[in-house]
């Protein structure tokens, strides 16, 4: 299936050679039913037998990158099983940058179901973790009465790296860590602080503070969005927004995720 994999194997040549002891597998997520689509996926693990508990990584609105595949391989480190997925190429996408891509969300339940019934892995211990516009899926996956209750396997917690937090509620299923840039002009931290303070919320009236207990929210200053994306340096601008890397930020970020997939998925 060519068409469905040259993009990945792009990816993965360029992992491999960085890290060439790390070596995941590119499979195929079936979907649940005819209608739903397989997933093109990285799927990476730690050795043994496990079972182990998870992650899923949905990537951001540019398509399955080496941001995905560096954070699959870092989980892995970590102990965790990781199944990467691909959501443009089999909507014949190359990216989603301009209008979104609500399916995400579906394609991480479908990642979810596949995990579940795995051996090596933990059903009941599965996380995910999304970069941009995958940190908006990750909110509205963990949407309390949102598109959860349509699945009735649940994910037990979520990373969500500069999402767009506008019109979400904040009221989630299971522990979210956000983490963004005071200075995000594409996902601005602002709309965060306001959805873990209860001021916005496009799904009923505000809830008051302790409804949120399980939004944990970490805003950098001086920190621009895409700052775990080592490859921009020095920053560019794309789609009129800033992106730029920062090396303490996104330092301060694995140390953190790492505590909170510990906390969240080994207890």
């Amino acid at each position: 299936m060519p068409s469905l994999w040259s993009h990945l194997v792009a990816i993965l040549a360029w992992a491999t050679l960085a890290s060439p002891s790390l070596a995941g597998a590119l499979i195929e997520v079936p979907g649940a039913n005819e209608g739903q689509a397989s997933l093109p996926a990285y799927l990476q693990r730690p050795s043994g037998p496990g079972p182990f508990p998870a992650v899923v990584v949905l990537h951001g609105c540019g398509g399955f990158n080496n941001v995905a595949v560096t954070w699959a391989d870092r989980l892995a480190r970590w102990g965790y099983v990781v199944l990467a997925i691909d959501s443009l190429t089999p909507r014949h996408r190359t990216n989603a940058c301009s209008r979104g891509l609500n399916e995400q969300t579906f394609d991480a339940y479908q990642a979810l179901n596949f995990l579940a019934v795995q051996p090596f892995v933990r059903a009941d211990r599965v996380g995910m973790l999304g970069i941009s516009l995958g940190a908006g899926s990750v909110l509205t996956a963990l949407e309390r009465d949102l598109v959860e209750p349509m699945f009735p396997v649940k994910f037990r917690s979520g990373v969500a790296f500069y999402p767009r937090c506008s019109g979400m509620a904040g009221i989630m299923t299971a522990p979210t860590l956000v983490l963004i840039g005071e200075l995000d002009d594409w996902t601005p931290a602002a709309a965060c602080r306001d959805m873990a303070a209860g001021k916005t919320g496009a799904f009923g009236p505000p809830r008051e503070p302790a409804d949120r207990s399980k939004v944990e929210l970490v805003v950098y200053p001086d920190t621009y969005h895409s700052f775990v994306a080592s490859e921009l340096g020095e920053g560019i601008r794309l789609y009129g927004h800033w992106l730029q890397y920062n090396e303490a930020a996104a330092q301060d970020a694995a140390n953190r995720v790492r505590s909170f997939f510990q906390r969240t998925l080994e207890n």
